[in-house]
């Protein structure tokens, strides 16, 4: 790259990284900051960063490069695949259900999927949800390369005859089968493909126009480049061969903007009734009475008088919705998305600290 090139993409670094239509002016300086230092200390080539609260923008920046080849910066709308976040439309699909009394996640899967196999017939919809169920993954993530099965029903055959990995509700052990079930199941009790059902009971009532399922519908020119570190090199990291059943579970390519809509219509209840919500983000109970990692499929968490629910994409992105009272009153949302590290440092790792500064700055209020 030459001088003046480099001269040319600091300059535009440079801006991207001050730009923002909206923040508050105290959490500003101290999450620039803090964006700043992971990048350097992490490698991590592109941030976009998203913090609301009751709907009102406190903070939104990107910063960084959206392709290092290239040295194109991000831009606010670049689409990001966010990996496992996408299994939150599946979950909030799953209790809108709930919400209507069409269905009960106490009941076993094979009530609302019959095709599903017999070995399967004590596992319940809500462990589905929660990761608890036991079943065998389809995806092998030591080899994500590896050709998948075809079709959701090629999944279930292949699967038929392996045994569980544990007895139902015993244990936590996040898998991809969970929600390629989750999803046959939304497509039976509606009569409908599940992009349709996307379409018509998230993406339209909510106008989210940047949001697309499958690699293939998403606007090629505006996707950010994935990479991974690989001995202390930062490398491309290459999509998995995902197949059309794949988008309730790690097919969702989105912008920070519209993934903080949908967030923010989720914790006013403009989906789901926020009483239905409260009761479903609690830690699913294992058999020995110990909590479980997932709350309805939402990662669940608790710091000081604050609850927290949310999900990661891997080692890129990580979503969270934070709330004090169970009424969801008051909550703030945070999206924060990258395109991978150098160090491939867990998101947690990035996220919990822009979530204490912005909550010690708005207590000081």
């Amino acid at each position: 790259m030459t001088l003046k090139r480099i001269a040319s993409v600091f300059c535009v670094l440079l801006l991207t990284a001050c730009s923002s239509a909206t923040s508050s002016a105290d959490l500003r300086p101290s999450i620039d900051a803090k964006l700043a230092a992971d990048a350097q200390r992490y490698g991590i080539p592109a941030q976009s960063v998203l913090v609301m609260r009751n709907g009102e923008v406190l903070y939104r920046t990107q910063r960084g490069l959206a392709d290092t080849a290239t040295g194109r910066a991000v831009a606010a709308d670049d689409v990001y695949a966010v990996y496992s976040v996408s299994k939150l439309f599946a979950s909030i699909l799953i209790l809108q259900l709930v919400d209507q009394n069409r269905l009960d996640l106490e009941q076993p899967a094979r009530l609302y999927a019959p095709d599903l196999p017999e070995a399967w017939s004590e596992v319940t919809v809500g462990q589905l949800l929660s990761h608890t169920s036991g079943l065998p993954d389809f995806f092998d993530g030591a080899d994500p390369q590896r050709a998948l099965p075809p079709t959701k029903e090629d999944v279930f055959r292949s699967l038929a005859d392996r045994p569980l990995l544990f007895a139902p509700g015993a244990e936590t052990r996040y898998g991809q089968t969970n929600y390629v079930v989750l999803l046959s199941i939304l497509e039976n009790l509606h009569g409908a493909s599940y992009r349709d059902i996307v379409r018509d009971r998230i993406l339209r009532p909510l106008a989210l126009n940047d949001t697309y399922l499958g690699l293939a519908h998403a606007p090629r020119g505006r996707l950010v480049s994935p990479y991974r570190g690989e001995n202390g090199e930062l490398v491309p990291d290459p999509t998995p061969p995902w197949q059309d059943y794949s988008i309730a579970h790690a097919e969702l390519y989105t912008t920070p903007d519209d993934l903080g809509a949908f967030l923010t219509a989720v914790a006013q209840g403009e989906l789901v009734r926020q009483e239905t919500l409260v009761r479903a983000w609690r830690p699913y109970q294992l058999r020995s009475g110990e909590d479980g990692v997932f709350a309805a499929g939402w990662d669940y968490g608790e710091s000081g008088r604050y609850r927290e629910v949310g999900l990661d994409g891997g080692v890129k992105v990580r979503v969270r919705i934070v709330f004090r009272d169970e009424s969801l009153s008051d909550h703030y949302v945070i999206v924060y998305l990258t395109n991978g590290s150098r160090e491939n440092v867990w998101t947690r790792t990035l996220l919990d600290p822009i979530q204490d500064i912005t909550l010690r700055d708005e207590e000081r209020r």
